[in-house]
């Protein structure tokens, strides 16, 4: 399973909000994904902890972000930067870095070019 593939396959035909973990070893590798909150209201509520406790059972020591949404913006909004920020810095206690945040959309077509594959 390569990294492009595994959010394709855990959002493809998804209708509500999600938040994903890639995960990462010490030399960028992908090693696992999670999913770490569905809908909104968990989104909101997200915390380091569930994304820290995925890192132990994969042994991963960065992540990235990934939040997808039918109705989202393109870009994040102010909150989710400053809930990326929180997260960051709660993991980064437990020895995990939060590389990067991605936000994913689906297109008019209800696909988004990180889903459709090559």
């Amino acid at each position: 399973m390569s990294a492009a593939s595994t959010p394709r396959t855990l959002l493809c035909n998804r209708r509500e909000d999600v938040t994903l973990v890639l995960y990462m070893d010490d030399r960028h590798r992908f090693v696992g994904p999670a999913v770490v909150a569905v809908g909104w209201v968990q989104a909101s509520r997200l915390s380091a902890h569930p994304v820290a406790l995925g890192a132990t059972a994969s042994q991963a020591t960065g992540c990235v972000l990934v939040r997808y949404g039918r109705y989202r913006a393109l870009h994040a909004k102010e909150a989710e930067t400053a809930s990326l920020r929180a997260i960051g810095y709660a993991a980064a206690r437990h020895g995990l870095a939060v590389v990067d945040h991605l936000v994913v959309v689906p297109s008019s077509g209800h696909s988004s070019a990180l889903l459709r594959g090559p």
